[in-house]
């Protein structure tokens, strides 16, 4: 897991001055919206939703790809009480950072330093690693994926809604540790089940860079 951990951050850094030279065009983004869990104590899409937030950068490589990178901050949150079962009542809640590098295709062609591209609608997959600080296990691989739709704002700006889901490949996700007091701390978690998921619904802004030439489009 170290060395998948490493590659990505690897990935991660290079990436943007990668493709920095080429003559497509890039963005930076920010992205705020909600998340919940899909677990061992949760069934229900958007129960015990928290916050969530990230920023990412996007390479554009024609009209209908793009590859981005991103990282995530997520709050998630479940409790044995949505469930039927025989466990003690019981909760537990978690903080998950995310890196992740994932592919995009748009259905219709579109490109941000175009006006005549007005929105598509896109999907997405990729692959991320997660760092969960109070968890049974601190780093998990993710394989995030999902759907959404863009719209050109203007020369400068694009907006997104965006819902993605994250396939990670263990059940320790509702599993927890919190603060007992200041010397201990306290296992938090349900009923063994199967692996984890969740999810991201939210709003992302992103702003243009990286243009190699003038584009009269917005002009």
């Amino acid at each position: 897991m170290k060395y998948i951990c490493s590659i990505l951050v690897i990935l991660a850094i290079s990436f943007p001055s990668a493709f920095s030279q080429q003559n497509k065009s890039g963005e930076i983004g920010i992205g705020m919206g909600v998340s919940y869990y899909l677990g061992d104590y949760n069934k229900v899409p958007f129960k015990g939703s928290r916050f969530s937030a990230g920023g990412f950068y996007r390479h554009n490589f024609d009209t209908r790809y793009a590859l981005r990178v991103a990282v995530n901050y997520i709050q998630l949150y479940g409790n044995s009480n949505s469930i039927p079962s025989d466990v003690v009542s019981t909760s537990f809640s978690q903080n998950v950072y995310d890196l992740n590098i994932a592919g995009e295709f748009n259905f219709i062609p579109f490109l941000p330093i175009n006006k005549k591209y007005t929105y598509t609608p896109y999907v997405l997959a990729g692959v991320g690693i997660q760092y969960l600080p109070n968890g049974e296990k601190e780093y998990l691989l993710a394989i995030p994926f999902g759907l959404g739709i863009k719209y050109n704002l203007n020369k400068s700006f694009c907006i997104a809604i965006e819902t993605s889901f994250y396939k990670t490949f263990s059940d320790y996700v509702d599993v927890s540790y919190q603060e007992a007091n200041a010397n201990s701390k306290i296992k938090q978690q349900c009923y063994e089940g199967n692996n984890d998921w969740y999810s991201i619904f939210g709003i992302k802004l992103t702003y243009k860079i990286k243009y190699k030439m003038k584009c009269p489009a917005f002009d």
